[in-house]
């Protein structure tokens, strides 16, 4: 269901299982992936994290060294564990 939409900014989940939430970032079509957070504090709580989407998301990427490989796909996942 979440990769039924054209577009693929950003996603968040809540889950207790760690495993779980790596697996569902693996297979989530966005460019950034936050769990068990909001992302307060920047593009998915990381300061200087990469920041662009997937599909028809976004304009490449922005913030850190990623932007210089706008022909790759970048994810960035963010785990509060804790």
């Amino acid at each position: 269901m979440a990769n039924g939409t054209r577009y693929g900014l950003t996603a968040a989940v809540w889950t207790q299982d760690v495993g779980r939430a790596v697996r569902l970032a693996r297979s989530v079509q966005a460019g950034q992936i936050a769990v068990n957070t909001l992302g307060d504090g920047g593009p998915a709580g990381a300061i200087g994290a990469p920041f662009g989407g997937y599909k028809h998301s976004g304009f490449g990427r922005s913030m850190g060294p990623d932007h210089l490989e706008d022909w790759t796909q970048v994810k960035c996942v963010v785990i509060n564990a804790g």
